[in-house]
């Protein structure tokens, strides 16, 4: 008489615990919630990186350190690339009369006339910020992602500044969430797939992922962290030395070593001046997702008006609620009155002063003593959601 058929028994995850003390207590019980509710099935979620799972922007602040080092230059820009606009209500920006290339691209985060009827207002400076990069190699950027990640590290007691031009230009130095480290080694442990979407260049974010963020997984006990090729940020074309051409999101997974940030194979190669389509700006951050996942992403967790796209095409979303930026919060609280309240959850934080995440907006006055009118705002309106 045969044997009966063997029965597989689905594996039990381990207890989904969030122990952070900056969660708020309903963010916390909604994730873990989620957490037990996914395990086990290899669901993907999205994260933005910049201002979403560390505090600053890494493109940022790798730009800030090429200017500064003499990598970029503005006399080595062509004209077409850094046109004279007018922003409105101001007069007429031109590179020429900016201190240096940061000052010229922060006015392009906003350069078009339509004001607060544009949609998409930071996309062209995102994009900008990549081109200029062209015929820098992948190391000289990563390079640069290195020493900004380094001075973030060495400034342990209070945030670091990258300044550029000294009293006009300058970015914050990147460091983790410690509750967003948590959060994604919860995940991985718990068998999602995490998947990372950002509007920086990709070469700084990679390297920021495998060798910044994954160290600190594996502190946590995870032997494998986010692969090369579950990063996806602004990329060129890129160009090697016999006049061949690449695609970022294909090179990723045929080359091992330029996935590893090898420095020979990153060295080999060199940024064009054409993008790799569809740049991961706002709804293009959507089409993204759908080349790689061909789904709906299980959970999405953004900052910005430009993650709402990515949000709203995801099942559940988290909100990391910037209380210095109340427009991005009235934004995001007329996206919920018209999406309605399932699905979203919603954690204060704070990137200025003494940043990081608010477990108690209650509690905010007292712990920075007086606060801005901004800071006031947002807080009202997240304590209306």
């Amino acid at each position: 008489m045969p044997a009966p058929p063997r029965i597989r028994r689905r594996s039990r995850p381990t207890a989904c615990r969030l122990e952070s003390p900056g969660w708020t207590d309903r963010t916390r019980a909604a994730l873990e919630r989620l957490l037990r509710e996914g395990a086990g099935q290899r669901l993907p979620v999205v994260f933005d990186f910049d201002n979403t799972i560390v505090c600053g922007d890494i493109g940022e602040a790798t730009l800030a350190l090429l200017v500064r080092s003499g990598r970029l230059k503005a006399a080595n820009l062509p004209p077409t690339l850094c046109p004279p606009f007018r922003p409105p209500g101001k007069e007429t920006t031109s590179l020429a009369a900016c201190a240096d290339l940061t000052e010229y691209y922060e006015a392009f985060l906003a350069p078009t006339a339509h004001g607060g009827n544009d949609p998409t207002p930071l996309a062209n400076g995102y994009v900008w910020a990549v081109e200029i990069m062209a015929g820098l190699s992948p190391l000289e950027v990563v390079l640069a992602t290195r020493e900004a990640f380094a001075l973030s590290q060495a400034a342990a007691t209070q945030p670091c500044r990258i300044e550029v031009t000294p009293g006009r230009t300058g970015y914050p130095a990147p460091f983790f969430y410690a509750e967003m480290v948590e959060l994604i080694a919860e995940l991985l442990r718990q068998r999602f797939e995490v998947w990372i979407v950002s509007a920086s260049n990709v070469w700084s974010v990679r390297w920021m992922v495998l060798r910044a963020l994954n160290p600190l997984l594996r502190q946590r006990g995870l032997r494998q962290g986010i692969r090369a090729d579950q990063v996806i940020g602004i990329a060129t074309l890129l160009a090697d030395r016999q006049g061949r051409l690449f695609k970022d999101s294909v090179l990723v997974r045929e080359h091992g070593g330029y996935a590893a940030l090898e420095d020979g194979a990153l060295a080999a190669l060199n940024l064009t001046s054409r993008l790799q389509f569809p740049v991961p700006t706002y709804s293009g951050k959507v089409a993204c997702l759908w080349d790689v996942l061909g789904r709906t992403p299980y959970l999405g967790v953004g900052d910005s008006p430009g993650d709402h796209a990515m949000m709203t095409f995801s099942r559940h979303r988290l909100w990391i609620a910037r209380l210095e930026k109340p427009g991005y919060q009235r934004a995001t609280a007329e996206l919920i009155r018209k999406t309605g309240t399932d699905g979203w959850m919603v954690q204060p934080v704070l990137t200025k002063q003494t940043p990081g995440f608010v477990s108690d907006l209650g509690e905010l006055g007292r712990r920075l003593g007086k606060t801005s009118a901004e800071v006031r705002e947002a807080a009202t309106i997240l304590s209306r959601l």
